[in-house]
């Protein structure tokens, strides 16, 4: 594959997952690979490594339809491509609105390897605080003890 058609494949999937959070009958998970790795970092509850495509869109594609609503201007907009072989490391705005109304605007950095033209490895990293507390409504107070 050039470093076009990686390109291309990650901002595909990309488009497909904006479009879906803006309502649209897409399925991003159609430009990933069958095989997938995907591998969230962090301390929230669905961070880990998942195997298969199966195993992802049965934990994460339910959760997300239930955890953020969808709107006009959310998604997932690809800041920066930087393309290496099959690999690429990708930076990503995220804009959404969680499911009891809480805004979430969050910064993503993805490094993904593309396989088959679909992506085949990934590993999401983002703010796991703001994803606590605007999707799971945990509170971060500050403990005054300095």
């Amino acid at each position: 594959m050039s470093g076009e058609d990686v390109e291309a494949a990650i901002r595909n999937f990309f488009a497909a997952n904006t479009r879906a959070s803006r309502g649209e009958r897409v399925d991003p998970l159609a430009y990933c690979h069958p095989d997938l790795i995907w591998t969230m970092t962090g301390s929230t509850p669905v961070a880990r490594t998942y195997n298969g495509l199966d195993e992802f869109r049965n934990i994460i594609g339910k959760a997300l339809a239930m955890q953020f609503s969808t709107g006009p201007e959310f998604g997932l907009y690809p800041i920066d491509i930087i393309v290496e072989g099959n690999r690429a490391a990708v930076i990503v705005k995220g804009q959404a609105e969680s499911a009891h109304g809480v805004t979430y605007n969050n910064n993503y950095f993805f490094f993904i390897e593309v396989k088959d033209g679909k992506l085949f490895k990934v590993l999401e990293s983002c703010d796991g605080a703001l994803v606590m507390q605007s999707v799971y409504g945990t509170h971060l107070e500050e403990s005054g003890n300095n």
